[in-house]
C-alpha cells in the first residue's frame, strides 16, 4: 500500500493527549472536523543520501502530511523499497530551516524498523496542517539512534519545497478505540533491566485499517542508545508465539516515548485478536521483552 494514493483515514480528538499520548480505555464516535469539511493532504519527497555508514547508498522515500483537524496532523513515512534489512530502527526528525542550511530537531517522528514491517511509521503531531505545510523545516532519517550523524534520507517540507497535493482523508463514520495495558517485564539486558509499564491504543480509521500506537510510561526518554521494536504477536503472552503484525520502534531519546503504525486491518480484527504486544530491547536483541501486555480476545478491559 502507498499511504499517498490510498491511505483513507478517520481520526478523533478527544482521545488524543497533547503531544499524541492516548487516554486509557477511551472509546469515541467524535471529530472535531465537520461532515462536509475536504481535508487536504500534501507528499514530499526524500532523497537517498550516500553514507559510510550500514546503507552507503541510502534510501529513498516520501513523508506525507494529512490533515486530521484544526490543531493535529498525521505525518506518515514511508521508504521506496520496504524495510532496509539493517538490523537498526531509523529515528526521524523534522528537523528547522532547510536541509542545506541545517538545523535542531523541531519534531519527533516515529522511527522506521529496518528489519521488517514495510518501511513505514506513522505520528500524530500537535500542529495543525496549515502550520506544517507552512513550515521552514525539512526530514531527516537516520541511520540509528546511536549514529544520529549518518543520514540515508532527506528532503524538504513546508515552505521549502512545493510538494504533491493530494486529496484529503475520508473518515470512518463509526471512531472507536481500545487501550490496553502494557507490564514491566524485568529482564536480563543492558537496558531498562526492570522494564518499562506502557499502554498500546488501537484506533479504527477506515474499514480495514488501524493505528496502533504505544506509550512506555518512562518519565521521559527511555535513555537508551537504541529504538525499541514492537510487534504484535499470535497467541497470549502466557503462551508466546511468532510476529504477526509489525509495529514501530520507539526511539530511546524521544522524550514522549511513543510510536505509531498503521496497520492493514479493521478495528474489529486487532480487538478481537488472539494476541499480545511485546517491546524489545532493541532489533539486535529481539530475545530481551521490556514491555508486554494481552490484546484482543486474550485482554481484560
Amino acid at each position: 500500500m502507498s499511504y499517498t494514493r490510498t491511505l483513507s483515514v478517520r481520526l478523533f480528538s478527544l482521545c488524543v493527549l497533547a503531544v499524541g499520548l492516548l487516554l486509557a480505555g477511551c472509546d469515541s464516535n467524535n471529530s472535531d472536523m465537520e461532515d462536509d469539511q475536504d481535508l487536504r493532504a500534501i507528499s514530499y519527497s526524500l532523497e537517498a543520501q550516500s553514507n559510510d555508514g550500514a546503507i552507503p547508498d541510502g534510501v529513498e522515500g516520501t513523508v506525507t502530511f494529512w490533515e486530521i483537524n484544526p490543531n493535529q496532523t498525521l505525518v506518515t513515512l514511508e521508504l521506496d523499497d520496504g524495510a532496509t534489512g539493517a538490523s537498526v530502527s531509523h529515528p526521524a526528525h523534522i528537523h528547522n530551516n532547510s536541509a542545506d542550511e541545517g538545523g535542531g530537531i523541531a519534531l519527533y517522528l516515529t522511527p522506521i524498523d529496518g528489519s521488517g514491517g514495510g518501511g513505514t511509521s506513522a505520528r500524530i503531531v500537535q500542529q495543525s496542517y496549515d502550520s506544517l505545510v507552512g513550515f521552514d523545516g525539512y526530514v531527516n532519517i537516520h541511520e540509528s539512534v546511536a549514529n544520529l550523524g549518518t543520514v540515508v534520507a532527506q528532503g524538504n517540507v513546508g515552505s521549502n519545497a512545493e510538494g504533491d497535493e493530494e486529496d484529503g482523508l475520508d473518515l470512518r463514520d463509526n471512531l472507536q478505540t481500545t487501550t490496553y495495558p502494557l507490564s514491566a517485564q524485568s529482564n536480563d539486558g543492558s537496558v531498562a533491566p526492570n522494564g518499562i509499564s506502557g499502554n498500546v491504543t488501537i484506533q479504527g480509521l477506515t474499514e480495514d485499517l488501524s493505528l496502533v500506537s504505544i506509550t512506555l510510561e518512562a518519565d521521559g526518554a527511555t535513555g537508551a542508545s537504541v529504538s525499541h521494536p514492537a510487534h504484535i504477536h499470535n497467541n497470549s503472552a502466557d503462551e508466546g508465539g511468532g510476529i504477526e503484525y509489525y509495529l514501530s520502534p520507539i526511539d530511546g531519546s524521544d522524550e514522549t516515548a511513543q510510536s505509531s503504525k498503521l496497520v492493514e486491518v479493521s478495528y474489529e480484527t486487532l480487538t478481537e485478536f488472539d494476541g499480545y504486544v511485546n517491546v524489545h530491547e532493541s532489533v539486535a536483541n529481539l530475545g530481551t521483552v521490556v514491555s508486554q501486555g494481552n490484546i484482543g480476545s486474550n485482554a481484560q478491559n
